[in-house]
């Protein structure tokens, strides 16, 4: 149908061998797939801004501008699509509604089965009800079914906050991260903003934590901002380990248990008290500390016959497992103290006034003045671990409260009467 193209010296175009016009082909076929690839390639770049485009707003707008979109977005190893959350409940934050959250999810806003991504949290201070002394909040997660039997006394339930520096930037758990931005004056009442973020996925690294200190710094200074706030927060560690969960040995405990290690030295009638203990670490102006104090298992096993000789109900062969006996120290200063209830077995939660003390079904508080801030100094008790004790656990609670004042500075502590 066609003649062959000739040379312009006439004569068909030399044939150069199948082996080198295979290369041609191939070099040929070569070139159509790299410009369908790099075709792909520009169009997956496109819709990938466009998607990361879509999750900034559906941020700003769930997270109402007090969170870094981009910030979000590097969160475990990057993310193309964040929504908000659309539950019943609506996870939108209102900032002048506090406290409120917002929630973010992994995928685009409609289908279903999306992950869950961020929670960021933000209060303004004092906020009644912040904390709340509850002996129902066990940090010893009991034996369930389904569970390997064995020692439920080694580990805690959740890692205690650890302190951000020497506290006043915050705290931080091995997911979470809350930071303070305290107002140079008050306005309206209000001190300072405190924001929570928290990962709701895998587990978070270190680099993770890094970044949601950054997005709640980011979010708790906005919030103050906006109410004319003027607020420096204190510069974040570079380094944020996550806190650990394991119990040690009680007459080595440090940080927020260094009190009760000093009360066990020297001190032979040790057989009811807890001998494993795990503490925050020591930091100078925290708004909160925390000991958690168990008894061991075996320790238990080995004084239950005594303690069925006298008469004190010590439970069954069962009880080992599903209500371990242990104690908590809860200490909180500042807005953190002015916002701590008490919770009463019988009604709700009451307030906890400067200058009051008592003692609440499974729960002894004290108060006292650090400096002009207030104080709240609170033990909560495992079920019949209190009569197991008697008048030990008043005798712990003195120690307790006696040596965190004088640790920090607090003066005219008010202790329950003796019971």
């Amino acid at each position: 149908m066609f003649a062959p193209l000739e040379p312009s010296g006439g004569g068909p175009l030399p044939d150069r061998g199948r082996r080198r016009n295979a290369v041609n082909a191939l070099f040929c076929t070569a070139g159509v797939a790299g410009v369908l690839l790099g075709g792909w390639a520009l169009y997956d770049a496109h819709r990938s801004g466009q998607h990361r485009a879509e999750s900034r707003t559906a941020i700003r707008q769930a997270c109402a501008d007090l969170a870094d979109p981009d910030a979000v977005l590097r969160l475990d190893g990057g993310r193309d699509r964040v929504s908000a959350d659309e539950d019943a409940y609506g996870h939108r934050l209102d900032p002048s509604d506090l406290p409120d959250l917002c929630e973010l999810r992994s995928g685009r806003a409609g289908e279903r089965d999306r992950p869950h991504y961020l929670t960021l949290k933000v209060h303004s201070l004092p906020q009644p009800g912040l904390h709340v002394l509850d002996p129902d909040d066990e940090p010893v997660a009991p034996w369930t079914p389904g569970r390997r039997t064995g020692d439920v006394t080694g580990r805690i339930a959740a890692p205690l906050p650890a302190p951000l520096g020497d506290g006043r930037a915050g705290s931080h758990t091995a997911r979470s991260v809350t930071v303070e931005a305290a107002c140079r004056e008050d306005i309206a009442g209000v001190t300072s903003f405190r924001a929570t973020a928290t990962a709701r996925y895998g587990e978070p690294t270190a680099g993770d934590r890094r970044a949601l200190a950054a997005i709640a710094r980011t979010a708790a200074v906005r919030a103050a901002q906006r109410k004319g706030c003027e607020t420096t927060p204190p510069e974040l560690p570079a380094d944020l380990p996550a806190p650990g969960r394991d119990l040690g040995p009680a007459d080595r405990a440090t940080g927020g248990c260094a009190w009760y290690a000093a009360h066990l030295h020297g001190r032979r009638d040790r057989e009811r008290l807890p001998d494993r203990a795990l503490g925050t670490p020591p930091a100078e102006r925290a708004a909160q500390e925390s000991c958690v104090l168990v008894l061991d298992t075996d320790t238990r096993r080995g004084i239950r016959a005594g303690l069925l000789a006298e008469g004190v109900r010590a439970g069954g062969p069962s009880d080992l497992l599903t209500n371990p006996w242990w104690l908590q120290t809860h200490a909180y200063f500042g807005d953190d103290a002015d916002g701590t209830k008490v919770k009463p077995f019988t009604r709700g939660p009451h307030d906890i006034a400067a200058g009051q003390a008592g003692r609440e079904d499974r729960v002894l508080y004290a108060s006292a003045d650090c400096g002009g801030r207030p104080a709240v100094f609170g033990m909560t008790t495992a079920y019949r671990y209190d009569r197991v004790l008697g008048p030990l656990l008043d005798e712990l609670f003195t120690a307790y409260t006696t040596a965190t004042a004088e640790r920090h500075g607090c003066t005219g502590l008010v202790l329950p009467a003796p019971q």
